[in-house]
């Protein structure tokens, strides 16, 4: 399928002839609208990120668009998005911005200059929604990222530097707690030894923020590359940023071992021949003691795939690889600030027809849970309930790009 889009009065297919098209759109504030569906009124927004123009869906119609679309998404009620939107997670369709409220602070004062306690989720965060938890914030970018979608043509691209850019991207359009969120966001920039110079001049300018002031926070977004132990305490390790480790004392690692146990597993349980076959993603804020070293407040950890898919579980995993194996299209579900006990699908696939199918692991041994049932009953995708060992829904060929074309004109 050829993305086309409704702009300045005509038809624009996706490709270099988009771009100065949408600059003169961006400048008059035309609207835009993408063509996925015939007779459906489905407006994007263009945004400028990083000298290109961008087209992003309006928050809340993803599941508006066709499934073969670049802009269609499950519907927000088959993941944790669902309770989050319009609570945390306050969308302006005027301006296209969106305002997270975090449940977690980003300064504190004198009297709490130690180091917090470790954690992911507070219950009350956790259950209400109304504020995001670490965990919450993390996968809400992941999500804006779209590095919950996975298409075929994204095998072996999708590295550090692709996966740091759609992030920045993402965040751009975003504020929290009255500031705009890249103020206070860090993600690690790709290592280049020939660069290191400049790159480590970059970073200081991009942690101004937590230099200033012992007393501000922000929040880093990076791969963990080594947990090792350090004179009694330990060091977690980012990559990317080896010279910038996160210092925590035994009490401290105590904590975070124990309430991370799932997490550090499921990361272990990715050696592989050629070492780890996957990557475990940190969220946490941070702050800089006098002495140059950083302390973590609040933190979360996503164990991802090598292509940078969440998942939870190892049935999960094998879920995502089998998907990606076998060459689906397909979106994530991300928990954000549900509890573990709160059932979402895993996946989304996108390449089933007209009607996307989500998939809900079910060992089927045990009744199906009033939650499920409550999910399974939702409209807008056929649902299949599915166990390792099983086949996906199977895949329903699209049209040929010309014939597609040709439908949505006539």
């Amino acid at each position: 399928m050829i993305q086309r889009y409704r702009v300045l009065g005509r038809s624009v297919a996706e490709g270099d002839e988009l771009q100065p098209v949408l600059r003169e759109a961006y400048e008059r504030k035309s609207p835009v609208h993408c063509e996925c569906r015939k007779g459906t009124d489905l407006p994007v927004y263009i945004s400028h990120r990083q000298n290109r123009y961008v087209l992003a869906r309006w928050p809340g119609s993803g599941a508006r668009h066709a499934t073969a679309c670049d802009h269609y998404e499950a519907p927000d009620y088959l993941t944790g998005m669902g309770q989050v939107r319009g609570s945390a997670v306050l969308d302006d369709e005027a301006t296209g911005e969106t305002n997270l409220k975090l449940g977690f602070p980003l300064s504190r004062g004198a009297a709490r200059l130690a180091p917090a306690a470790l954690t992911n989720d507070k219950p009350t965060v956790k259950s209400s929604g109304q504020k995001l938890s670490m965990r919450g914030l993390l996968h809400v970018l992941w999500d804006r990222a779209e590095l919950t979608h996975w298409h075929p043509k994204m095998a072996g691209k999708r590295t550090w530097f692709v996966v740091r850019r759609a992030l920045l991207e993402a965040a751009a359009s975003c504020r929290a707690k009255q500031e705009a969120l890249p103020h206070v966001l860090f993600v690690p920039e790709s290592f280049r030894q020939e660069e290191k110079e400049e790159i480590r001049a970059r970073r200081r300018a991009a942690l101004a923020r937590v230099y200033a002031s012992q007393g501000d926070m922000m929040v880093v977004v990076g791969e963990i590359k080594e947990i090792v132990p350090a004179h009694g305490a330990e060091r977690i390790v980012l990559r990317h940023v080896g010279d910038m480790p996160f210092v925590m004392d035994q009490d401290m690692a105590r904590r975070f071992h124990k309430r991370f146990a799932g997490e550090l597993a499921l990361w272990q349980a990715q050696d592989g021949p050629n070492g780890k076959c996957g990557h475990l993603v940190l969220a946490g804020s941070f702050a800089r003691r006098r002495e140059g070293t950083f302390d973590l407040i609040e933190v979360a950890l996503m164990p991802v795939t090598p292509e940078w898919l969440p998942y939870e579980t190892s049935d999960e995993r094998y879920l995502v690889a089998k998907a990606v194996a076998e060459k689906r299209r397909f979106v994530k579900g991300l928990r954000v600030n549900l509890d573990s006990d709160t059932p979402i699908a895993s996946l989304v696939l996108k390449d089933t027809g007209e009607v996307a199918s989500a998939i809900h692991i079910h060992d089927r041994d045990n009744e199906v849970a009033e939650p499920l049932e409550a999910l399974l009953a939702g409209q807008g995708v056929a649902h299949l309930l599915w166990k390792e060992g099983e086949p996906l829904p199977a895949r329903v060929s699209r049209p040929p790009r010309r014939s597609w074309d040709a439908q949505q004109a006539a």
